[in-house]
């Protein structure tokens, strides 16, 4: 603890990374006073009420990574989301469309055009989702206690000019800590959009425990979960398989013999978040087709029904989806192929593997195994913490499937769960991000101790010292 608190002096010891720090914080600090300023035109009471009759679904999960901006109808309701999106796509086509795979390999310049084209995405997906938002606002406002304009064409045209330059503004602020600050400023902003709902559910879990809603064996075994979650994340996004990789021996223009042992590092958890996301996308489309008059009295109406939040078979197709993301996204990310001919050109191989086609067929079994489990790992983390507040719902199955059977033998806290909304709060989805912002926020600080001969929060270790001992 000590030897923590001194790192943390020596931080502020620095004065541009002290100010780094500070202009990170104070554009964060903006972008939550952004998340509590309300879209004219929009009653913050109705909002209210209608997540209330549409509890988790797709209102709440756009909520968690808005900071709950959507539940406030504030101008910060759509969130980072459109820019994630567009840059999603972008990242895909550069893989696809041969003329921004040639601006990808550009450099600095060719990347500049890419983030400009990412920027116009982001303003026509602002539009669309803002268009989406205002038409649920619109189809909503039966009793019209949701809209406060006489005029719907009125509200349409403030609503989504304001929700569009609210998602324009947070892209424009994440850009900012970016380049100024300290860290990556989206995946920030995203971070900070998480945490603040933690000290509500705290609140909310003590009252429940105080009130006797619930039993201390349930509480304990709760957190001990999510604890343990916690240390499975980082321990999965920390983890590397290592390649080794062998160098022929040459003479370099110097006259010196170069060569010698390197790795070729491979993350378990190559993809990220990003599956995750896709995935959430389309378990959203079951509630959203039920909308629907077309499909109501039908037995896809009974189908779509059974695909529901929080279902078994709901689970079932996002573990599909998350899997085949997973696989989709490394395989446009890596390409074996490239990466076998780059090794042979420079005269590297793995020991034990001809280079060449040998060589690539090796990488792609690793490449392979390792997103079968990262894909595993994301499902896991992601499915969990809904468990944990909904339970396993097997008493909505159907008969033929033994739903009477599971709710008469099945306890009660297993199938409907626990309902202790913390769980979701810092599990999931949510739980990835914040975990893998938080240690590349600490990467680059130490990083930058470390480059003004300061020690790391990692400073005990050998690599550490090396490191120290390369910038003395």
């Amino acid at each position: 603890m000590e030897k923590l608190l001194e790192n943390i002096k020596n931080i502020f010891k620095i004065p541009d990374l002290r100010n780094r720090i500070y202009f990170t914080f104070g554009i964060l600090l903006l972008y939550r006073l952004g998340c509590h300023v309300l879209v004219p035109g929009i009653n913050k009471n109705g909002i209210r009420d209608l997540f209330d009759t549409n509890s988790n679904g797709l209102l709440d999960m756009a909520n968690t990574f808005t900071g709950g901006a959507l539940l406030n109808a504030a101008v910060f309701s759509l969130g980072i989301m459109p820019y994630i999106t567009a840059s999603i796509v972008l990242q895909i086509l550069q893989k696809t469309v041969p003329f921004l795979e040639r601006l990808s390999k550009e450099g600095e310049q060719g990347r500049n055009k890419i983030n400009r084209y990412t920027r116009y995405l982001t303003v026509l997906l602002a539009l669309l989702h803002s268009y989406g938002v205002t038409s649920l606002l619109i189809s909503q406002n039966q009793s019209g206690d949701l809209i406060s304009m006489p005029s719907t064409i009125l509200f349409r045209i403030v609503a989504m000019t304001t929700l569009a330059t609210g998602a324009v503004v947070i892209m424009w602020l994440g850009e900012r800590i970016t380049e100024k600050g300290i860290g990556n400023g989206i995946s920030l902003i995203i971070f900070a959009s998480i945490i603040v709902a933690v000290p509500s559910n705290l609140i909310e879990l003590f009252q429940k425990f105080s009130s006797s809603q619930i039993s201390p064996a349930a509480l304990l075994l709760v957190l001990a979960i999510i604890v343990g979650t916690l240390i499975f994340v980082v321990f999965f996004e920390l983890g590397i398989r290592k390649i080794t990789i062998q160098y022929a021996k040459r003479a370099n223009s110097s006259g010196q013999m170069a060569g010698g042992t390197s790795y070729l590092p491979f993350k378990v958890n190559s993809a990220g978040v990003i599956p995750v996301i896709f995935s959430a996308s389309i378990i959203q489309i079951p509630s959203i087709l039920l909308q629907f008059e077309i499909f109501r009295g039908t037995a896809f109406e009974t189908f779509m029904t059974q695909l529901g939040f929080g279902l078994p078979l709901n689970h079932l197709l996002f573990i599909v989806a998350t899997m085949f993301f997973t696989f989709f996204y490394v395989e446009m990310l890596f390409n074996p192929k490239d990466t076998a001919e780059n090794l042979k050109k420079h005269g590297g191989f793995i020991p034990g593997i001809r280079p060449g086609i040998e060589t690539q067929t090796y990488i792609e079994g690793v490449l392979n195994r390792l997103t079968f489990w990262g894909g595993s790992y994301l499902c896991a983390v992601s499915i969990v913490p809904i468990l944990i507040v909904n339970g396993l719902q097997l008493q909505t199955l159907p008969t033929w499937l033994g739903g009477d059977f599971f709710e008469r033998f099945l306890p009660s806290a297993l199938n409907r769960g626990t309902q202790i909304q913390l769980a979701v709060a810092l599990g999931g989805t949510s739980l990835l991000i914040v975990v893998s912002v938080a240690l590349d926020f600490v990467n680059q600080v130490e990083n930058q101790l470390i480059m003004r001969k300061y020690d790391g929060f990692t400073s005990g270790s050998k690599k550490a010292q090396m490191r120290t001992r390369r910038y003395a």
